[in-house]
Parts: C-alpha cells; sequence; structure tokens
C-alpha cells in the first residue's frame, strides 16, 4: 500500500516580546521588490523626478538620482545645466532663529508648505555670513582671506569665488547673492562673480543714487533680482510712487532719504518693493492701511492692485515675501502681514485688502527689543505667523565681523 503524501505544513509562528505582534516565518519581500527598481521605465523615472522639480524639492531630486545608474541616466545631472532655472532654489527661506544649532536649520518652501529640518555638516567649515530670499547660504572660508562660498543647502552643492567675503552686518549680505553676488564694505552696489578677485560695480548702480538708493537696497530684500533691477534703482519710478504717495495723503520723502537699516523701526510711511508671482509689486504703507501696486513693464505704469489671490504677504524692515496662504492653515489669503512697535515691544497686524480693515493678531506681545533686534518672546511655542514675520524683521549679524577682529 502505498504511503500518504506527506502533508505540508504551514509556516511556523513564533511570538516575538510584545505579544501583540504576530509574524511569520520571513520570505524576504524586500528583495524581490527592490530588485525590480533598477528597471523601471525612464519615462515614469523622468516623469517622478519632473514631480520633484516642479515644487523645488531638490533634494528628493538629488536623492531620485543617487538611487541606481540607470536612475540617473533617466534623468538630467544639474552639475550639467548650471543655467537651468529648474535647479534654481526658489521660493526657500530659512528660519534659523529659533530652531538654529551649529549645523541644524529650518528650512520652508514658501510655495508648497514644506517644513525641513535639515543636518547642514558643511556649516562646520566656515563662517556663515548671510542666508538668501531663495534659501542660499553666502559663506567665507574661516581662514583668511576668507574667500566667498556660495552654498546650496538642498543639493549640497558649493559655488566657490576667489575674492574674499566682506564682514557685513545685519540685513546687509543677507539679501545680495541671488545672481549670485555680493556686496563690497565700501559700496553696496556691487556685484561678484566666481572668477572675479575683486567686486565690480553693478550695472544698475549708476542709477540707484541718492533718494532713490534707499528704494534699491529695499528691492533687493523684496526679492527683485535680474531685470527688475533696471527698474528699481531709477528716478522716474521713485517720482512716480511719490506722486501716487501724496494721492493717498502719504509722505514717502522721508523713506527715500533715509537710510534704509534705520527707518522702519518707528511706524511711519513705508515704501516696499518686492517680487510677487514674477511681477514686481510697490505696497505704500500709511496709517494703519496699505495700497498695492503692480509695475506694468511695458507702460512703465503703476496699476492699482485689489487682491493678490489665495496669497498672503508678508512686509519687515528687513525683508518682504509673499506665502501660498492655502499651504499654512492658519494664514489668510489676500492680507498683508507687518509689525508695528511701541517702545521696545511689537505686536504683528493682519490687513485685509479687500476690507481694508487692520487687526492685530493677538493681544500678546510677540518681539521685544534686544540691542538693535526685535526677537521672539521665548516663553512659549511660536506659530508660523510668528516666525515668518520674524524673518522680515530679524536678520542675523554676520559671523566674519568676529573673525576679522580675530584676525587683526
Amino acid at each position: 500500500m502505498a504511503a500518504a503524501p506527506a502533508q505540508v505544513l504551514p509556516p511556523a509562528k513564533r511570538w516575538k516580546k510584545d505579544p501583540n505582534f504576530l509574524e511569520t516565518s520571513p520570505v524576504h519581500p524586500a528583495n524581490a521588490v527592490t530588485a525590480d527598481w533598477p528597471s523601471l521605465p525612464p519615462d515614469i523615472v523622468r516623469h517622478i523626478a519632473d514631480s520633484f522639480l516642479a515644487t523645488n524639492d531638490l533634494d528628493w531630486y538629488v536623492d531620485l538620482r543617487a538611487v541606481c545608474h540607470n536612475w540617473r541616466s533617466a534623468t538630467d545631472d544639474p552639475k550639467d545645466s548650471t543655467s537651468d532655472p529648474r535647479f534654481l532654489l526658489r521660493r526657500w527661506i530659512i528660519l534659523d532663529e529659533v530652531f538654529q544649532s551649529d549645523m541644524r536649520r529650518l528650512l520652508v518652501n514658501t510655495a508648497t508648505g514644506r517644513f525641513l529640518h535639515k543636518e547642514l555638516h558643511a556649516l562646520r567649515d566656515y563662517h556663515v555670513v548671510a542666508t538668501t530670499l531663495c534659501g542660499l547660504f553666502v559663506l567665507a572660508d574661516r581662514s583668511p582671506p576668507h574667500a566667498a562660498r556660495v552654498f546650496n543647502p538642498l543639493t549640497g552643492d558649493i559655488i566657490r569665488f576667489a575674492a574674499h567675503a566682506p564682514p557685513a552686518g545685519p540685513g546687509d549680505a543677507a539679501l545680495r547673492p541671488l545672481r549670485p553676488g555680493r556686496q563690497e564694505p565700501s559700496s553696496p552696489r556691487s556685484c561678484l562673480q566666481p572668477s572675479h578677485r575683486r567686486y565690480h560695480p553693478f550695472r544698475g548702480a549708476r542709477a540707484a543714487r541718492g533718494a532713490v538708493y534707499s528704494f534699491f537696497r529695499r528691492a533687493v530684500g523684496g526679492g527683485l533680482v535680474g531685470r527688475w533691477w533696471e527698474f528699481a534703482g531709477t528716478t522716474d519710478l521713485a517720482l512716480k510712487i511719490c506722486k501716487v504717495g501724496q494721492s493717498l495723503g502719504v509722505n514717502l520723502s522721508k523713506f527715500f532719504s533715509g537710510d534704509p537699516t534705520e527707518i522702519g523701526l518707528a511706524n511711519d510711511a513705508r515704501c516696499l518693493p518686492m517680487e510677487f508671482v514674477g511681477q514686481m509689486l510697490i505696497i505704500i504703507k500709511g496709517q494703519q492701511f496699505f495700497h498695492v501696486l503692480r509695475f506694468k513693464t511695458e507702460s512703465a505704469e503703476l496699476l492699482h492692485v485689489e487682491t493678490i489671490c489665495n496669497h498672503a504677504i508678508f512686509i519687515g524692515r528687513h525683508r518682504c515675501l509673499a506665502v501660498d496662504a492655502h499651504m499654512f492653515p492658519s494664514i489668510e489669503t489676500n492680507c498683508i502681514y507687518y509689525t508695528e512697535h511701541q517702545g521696545s515691544s511689537a505686536h504683528i497686524w493682519k490687513y485685509n485688502i479687500k476690507d481694508r480693515k487692520a487687526d492685530r493678531i493677538s493681544e500678546a506681545v510677540d518681539f521685544v527689543k534686544q540691542d538693535k533686534q526685535f526677537v521672539l518672546i521665548g516663553d512659549r511655542p511660536s506659530t508660523i505667523i510668528q516666525l515668518l514675520s520674524s524673518y522680515t524683521i530679524s536678520t542675523r549679524d554676520s559671523e566674519m565681523a568676529g573673525a576679522v577682529k580675530l584676525d587683526d
């Protein structure tokens, strides 16, 4: 009589230390799945990579290319496409006041609402001079002559300059190297290219003299680069803005004649140029009201803006920026957030462009003055509105100032 076929037993079950986790015999599914990843069709790989570039998540793009040779072959190498706008940082800011450590920083994408805590080990080898509105670091070698560097925190790339990095103060350097360019200590209207050993006058600097120089510097703080510089420093534009100000009962003469690093602490009239979705906006601030203008390049006209749609604008003494309010639940659309100062403290206010109504965000004080800076109250968690407002009114001192003193 033939023997009965042997019974195939099911996989044995075993208990972990925690009885809540029941586990069967391993079948190593990971190896089976990951073995197929390199054979993913190139068009699918490119589609995924392009989705990262569309949101400017360059760190994810770099990580994707690092997976395997086939994926690198299917996608463009940023190092071979340095002029490709897809690989340029945009709409990233570095909130380093509250969350910074020696190497850790908090980056925020103002278009997508992505928050990124990142360890930046490259900062260990340099002095941090400044950060830019698009999320770049301006660095300097620790040893003399302290050559300038521009560091991309999402890709790890560093652009090396032959010239030294100047020991700029707060609000001076953080806003220049977007071209990339840098300011020379004796002339805040200079630019620098990697091959240059010294700073050269910026071609738009001749127009940005005298009364309009303040406005020109504000334009850099508002993210206006490239072709906008040709308009931002002209006397013609300044006169048009002053004319609009007069019709609103706002005297902007003090703004155009004052030092932009000193004015704006009081609650006086201000004029703030900024880049907004590929356009140049001029924001005129009076007492408890704002008037928003758009510069039309074809006719050099200033047009009144009634809505900024789903965006919100944060303005301050040092910077202006726009965010997609739909990506930040606590931020309201079509509003301007700003600060009003009362002695050694400051409150955040919100102005609704459509309703033309200004309201204080909170009864509690948001900022207190320490030395020449207004800093967030440190005894409570900070909201995103407070962090973005702090970003516009405060800048870190350059580490180069102390380094130069040590060299001497």
